[in-house]
C-alpha cells in the first residue's frame, strides 16, 4: 500500500465506515432514536444515504413529515457516545501509519458531528494519526459538496490535487472527487482506487 502514497502530500480520510466500522452502531442508534416519533428507517435506505450529514438524512427520511430533528439527533448521539467504541478498519489504520512514518500530513473530513469524531479519536488513541479534524459543522455545506475535503486540504497546507482521499460512501466519494483529490474506497477489508 505504500506506493499509493508516492505522489501524495496529504492524506484525508472520512471517519464513519472508513477509519471506524460503525455502520451498524450508527444505524441502530438512529433507528432507536426514531421509535418515539413513529418513524422507521430501513437499513438498505440508511446504507444508501450513510454519507449524508444526519440532519440531511433526517430531512430525506421525513419526506415532508414533521420530525423533531434536534431531539432525534441528540438521542442518537447519546447512544453513540455512551456505547462501546467502534472497531478500527485495519486497512485504513495501516495507511495512516504509513503516512505518519513518511511525515505526510493527515486529516479527517467527516459528515459526522465533531463531538463524535473527537471522542472516537480519543477513545481509540488515534490522536497521533489524525491531528486535524474537519466536520460538517466547520463548513457551509456537507457531503456530497466538496467543502469538508477542501477545508481539510487547506488546514493541512496541501493543494487538493496533491491529496489522497479515502471514503466509503457515495456522497463522500462524490465530495472527494469534486475536491479534485485522488481517491480510495473501502472494499471489504482492503482499500481500492476509485477511477
Amino acid at each position: 500500500m505504500t506506493d499509493l502514497l508516492d505522489d501524495t502530500d496529504g492524506l484525508v480520510v472520512d471517519w464513519d465506515g472508513t477509519v471506524v466500522d460503525n455502520h451498524r452502531r450508527r444505524f441502530d442508534a438512529l433507528r432507536q432514536a426514531l421509535v418515539p416519533y413513529g418513524l422507521k428507517v430501513e437499513e438498505d435506505w440508511y446504507t444508501a444515504h450513510a454519507g449524508l450529514p444526519v440532519r440531511d438524512l433526517l430531512y430525506a427520511l421525513a419526506d415532508g413529515r414533521e420530525v423533531p430533528v434536534e431531539e432525534v439527533v441528540g438521542a442518537s448521539r447519546h447512544r453513540l457516545l455512551n456505547g462501546p467504541p467502534p472497531e478500527v478498519i485495519t486497512a485504513t489504520l495501516d495507511l495512516l501509519e504509513q503516512a505518519r512514518a513518511r511525515s505526510i500530513p493527515r486529516a479527517v473530513a467527516s459528515s459526522a458531528a465533531a463531538i463524535l469524531v473527537h471522542t472516537g479519536i480519543e477513545r481509540l488513541g488515534l490522536d497521533r494519526l489524525l491531528p486535524v479534524v474537519v466536520t460538517v459543522e466547520s463548513v457551509a455545506r456537507g457531503k456530497p459538496a466538496p467543502d469538508v475535503y477542501l477545508e481539510a486540504a487547506r488546514q493541512l497546507g496541501v493543494a487538493p490535487s496533491r491529496c489522497l482521499a479515502v471514503d466509503d460512501a457515495p456522497d463522500g466519494i462524490a465530495a472527494a472527487r469534486s475536491a479534485g483529490m485522488r481517491l480510495l474506497t473501502v472494499s471489504g477489508t482492503t482499500l481500492v482506487p476509485v477511477t
